[in-house]
């Protein structure tokens, strides 16, 4: 009796999974874009689809793929005839989702005002487009009754937007700041650890995290446009009428790793949009040179790492890999698969508008100058110095805590004279004089 009611039992449970396993419905997506992201979404689709019926009771169909060569032989699991160039055919297509994952904003916003449009739901990893039309799209949604989805354009696998989204529902943060950019970390890691500045690109390119051309990426252009949408999500500010203050990289990043380490120090690339006033917010991107032991230093290769203030004794904290095809598609899948689509409409509903920034900080200030040179040029703008240090033409300083409009002149005068001026906000315990 005992055997046969076992044998009677095992197969019933085996039925019971295999009919939880089993898609209720069909999200039937067309997909702009198969290149890094659209083809990593497309593998990690294919090879989570068992799992995907399984937990969230659906089967995703890829029926429509806009490509430049839709006669290309791509490595993804998809028919040939799925493939188009047409983008009038392409935003024609009978969908549930629109994914879109191809870039800039000229053909990227056809597609999704069509699909906004016509009611359909657009899921994005687009900055460009949600940074300078994010407003305009999730108005045009509303009347059309659709949402727009866009986690994936801000910190790769990490959930910056959701998280942000679901902490906001009565106060916003004192701000939010962190590191954007996996590209430019992780070209910064390769110069800590000993890499000129073409070999660490050439190693970001390698394991495609990068572009030919990443200038973007390297001047703090792409940070900016995160930091904008993170702006509009925290602090309910248009994304494209947001001013954000952006010292990048370039042209010399050694530069910065230099000075950081002999300050003691690690450089990386921050984003910081703050209360600075009751009804203003003050956006930043520029270098930051942090302790060791600091969180942000201890940030490296593409890892992305962000911090929200809420005035608690200590900051909310995520992080993970911001850069590269299959973090950005996990995170473009996450939308996809979220039972309640998330729309910009959760921003707050307090006004609140960008304001200069009247926060006083120390700044390292270097110029291919002599020291005396460079002392003097401080001393006439009146911004009291920590620390000098100098080289054969090449000097820096560490300012006591100044303004950055303080900081203006001495800029503008170092590249009158061709001097090469490079700033960065220092974050590292007093340190003494040194006239070396």
């Amino acid at each position: 009796m005992t055997a046969v009611a076992s044998a009677v039992t095992i197969p019933a449970r085996e039925r019971a999974v295999q009919a939880r396993a089993l898609p209720t419905r069909t999200i039937r997506v067309a997909l702009a874009g198969c290149g890094v992201v659209g083809g990593a979404l497309v593998r990690l689709l294919h090879s989570s689809a068992d799992a995907i019926g399984a937990r969230h009771g659906v089967r995703v169909e890829i029926v429509r793929v806009l490509v430049r060569d839709a006669r290309r032989k791509r490595d993804v699991p998809l028919r040939a005839g799925v493939f188009t160039s047409d983008v009038e055919q392409f935003v024609a297509e009978d969908v549930d989702v629109v994914v879109e994952a191809i870039g800039g904003s000229d053909v990227a916003g056809v597609i999704a005002r069509a699909a906004l449009g016509r009611g359909t739901r657009l899921i994005t990893a687009n900055k460009e487009l949600v940074a300078s039309a994010g407003a305009s799209l999730a108005a045009l949604g509303r009347t059309a009754g659709a949402t727009l989805d866009f986690g994936a354009a801000v910190g790769g696998s990490v959930p910056v937007i959701s998280t942000l989204r679901d902490l906001l529902g009565t106060l916003p943060p004192v701000y939010v700041r962190g590191i954007l950019n996996g590209t430019s970390n992780y070209v910064l890691s390769q110069l800590e650890r000993g890499s000129d500045y073409p070999e660490a690109l050439a190693a970001a390119c390698h394991r495609g995290l990068a572009e030919a051309d990443c200038t973007r990426d390297m001047d703090g252009s792409d940070t900016a446009a995160k930091l904008a949408i993170v702006a509009w999500v925290s602090f309910g500010v248009d994304p494209s009428t947001l001013p954000v203050r952006r010292i990048g990289l370039l042209p010399e990043p050694a530069r910065f790793v230099r000075y950081a380490s002999a300050l003691g120090g690690r450089v990386r690339l921050i984003a910081e949009c703050a209360r600075v006033t009751d009804g203003g917010i003050t956006c930043v991107v520029e270098p930051v040179i942090v302790p060791l032991e600091s969180s942000f230093a201890r940030t490296e290769l593409e890892d992305n790492r962000v911090e929200v203030g809420l005035g608690w004794s200590g900051p909310l904290a995520v992080s993970g890999p911001g850069a590269g095809g299959a973090p950005t598609a996990t995170s473009l899948l996450s939308d996809l698969l979220s039972p309640v689509p998330r729309t910009a409409d959760s921003s707050p509903t307090r006004a609140f508008e960008a304001v200069d920034d009247p926060r006083a900080h120390s700044w390292l200030v270097a110029g291919r100058v002599s020291a005396r040179t460079l002392l003097r040029t401080l001393d006439t703008s009146g911004i009291p110095i920590q620390s000098v240090r100098a080289s054969a033409g090449d000097s820096h300083v560490v300012t006591r805590p100044a303004a950055w409009a303080a900081l203006q002149p001495v800029i503008a005068e170092l590249a009158a004279s061709n001097a090469d001026p490079l700033v960065a906000r220092v974050e590292l315990p007093a340190v003494g004089r040194d006239l070396s």
